[in-house]
């Protein structure tokens, strides 16, 4: 997959393109069924497939809110995840003021069609584009005939009743539903970070745990609490690992943390790159009066914890049968 990151406007014109157009916050199941149509529809058409996404949320710039969208992936996990459909080029558009009053018509004539060559697009059902999202399939299809391109629109994925979408997902990492964000996601919830030096509280108590400090610029934190997950160091090597996010209300410390005990692990990793893979909730974050009460509640913990990913085959459907059966139930 080819990369480009920068303003439209600095880009060489291509031709005889297939294009989507999407934030794809988390590359879900949704996403993923639209990107596999665009590669479709390029590959038989001999177009060349084009994903064009955003460094940054459109809203952050246009919506003037206080605070940034909280994300399912940063740029790179974004950039990573689309390397896997076959997409030929992912274009990362710095979105500004200048881009987002582009109007519906010259969105689609000047940069779609006149930069970048845009001979099909595929949207899905609730696409929306253009300044004030003014644009709509409706005018799209609208313009395609005037402007000569064609439209496809891609129905909605579910799972069940649910309509997946990263405005759901996100909520359901906010409420601390992992396992309904892994089944949307076609995989697990993820944090990143470097491994850095806490109080080293945790291995006084006997359970040393790696603390990853500060959270991903904008990576929206699940509920905060205690998780069963995994814990993939640098080296490739995966963990099982009991995962605590919250404030420590024990030690009173007031200041918000992620930390994980890799379990049968005993090394030294500060300094290098964790990945916390999320598969359930276990619990909410309680505060005790003594630390030996502390210490029994992590020692049942990491029971529990241990049980339940060693069958944690029977926490999720396979990840490959719920993209199967979400297809299915598009056709």
């Amino acid at each position: 997959m080819d990369i480009f990151r920068g303003s439209w406007s600095a880009f060489s014109d291509l031709r005889d393109s297939a294009v989507t157009v999407g934030s794809f916050d988390g590359v879900h199941v949704g996403h993923r069924e639209v990107i596999a149509r665009l590669v479709k529809t390029a590959r038989e058409h001999d177009l060349r497939s084009v994903v064009i996404t955003f460094e940054t949320h459109p809203r952050d710039v246009m919506d003037s809110v206080d605070y940034p969208v909280p994300l399912l992936t940063t740029t790179e996990e974004k950039l990573d995840l689309l390397a896997e459909t076959g997409v030929d080029l992912t274009m990362v558009l710095q979105f500004d003021h200048s881009l987002g009053e582009l109007a519906p018509r010259d969105f689609v004539q000047v940069v779609l069609a006149g930069r970048i060559g845009m001979k099909k697009i595929v949207i899905g059902f609730n696409h929306a584009f253009g300044k004030g999202r003014q644009g709509d399939r409706e005018s799209l299809i609208a313009l395609s005939r005037e402007i000569g391109f064609t439209v496809e629109v891609v129905n909605p994925t579910r799972i069940g009743d649910i309509i997946i979408s990263s405005t759901k997902l996100r909520r359901m990492v906010i409420e601390g539903d992992l396992i309904g964000a892994a089944k949307g996601l076609n995989r697990y919830y993820t944090l990143s970070g470097t491994v850095i030096h806490g109080f080293g509280r945790g291995k006084r108590l006997g359970y040393p745990t790696a603390n990853l400090g500060l959270i991903q610029s904008n990576k929206l934190p699940p509920k905060d609490g205690i998780y069963a997950g995994f814990g993939l160091l640098e080296n490739g090597e995966s963990y099982p690992a009991a995962i605590s996010i919250g404030y420590n209300p024990t030690f009173g410390e007031g200041k918000h943390s992620l930390e994980a005990h890799l379990i049968g692990f005993d090394g030294d990793i500060y300094d290098q790159k964790l990945r916390l893979n999320f598969v359930q909730r276990i619990r909410g974050e309680e505060k005790y009066d003594a630390e030996s009460e502390l210490i029994q509640a992590i020692r049942k913990d990491i029971e529990t914890i241990s049980k339940l990913l060693k069958s944690r085959h029977h926490l999720l459907p396979d990840l490959n049968a719920v993209a199967d059966s979400t297809k299915s139930k598009q056709e």
